[in-house]
């Protein structure tokens, strides 16, 4: 979902910079066999866990650690 961009004057450029919000999906995955704790963003949490199966290399087991919304800022001048 994007959200309405906003607008910030920028005072040491003197320009406007305008932030677009976007909503992503993050999620934080150990693989126990190899000691490895990686994280992983994607559109949504489908996205996501295909990222976190191709990861897998020689682990059998992955176990997600946590999962959340995020938002990240698009920034670009006007």
């Amino acid at each position: 979902m994007i959200k309405q961009p906003y607008k910030v004057w920028d005072r040491q450029n003197q320009s406007m910079t305008q932030y677009t919000p976007k909503k992503l999906y993050k999620i934080v995955v150990e693989y126990p066999v190899t000691n490895r704790t990686l994280e992983f963003i994607g559109m949504d949490r489908g996205s996501c866990i295909m990222q976190a199966e191709v990861h897998k290399e020689v682990d059998d087991v992955m176990m997600m650690a946590s999962e959340e919304e995020i938002t990240l800022y698009n920034k670009e001048k006007i």
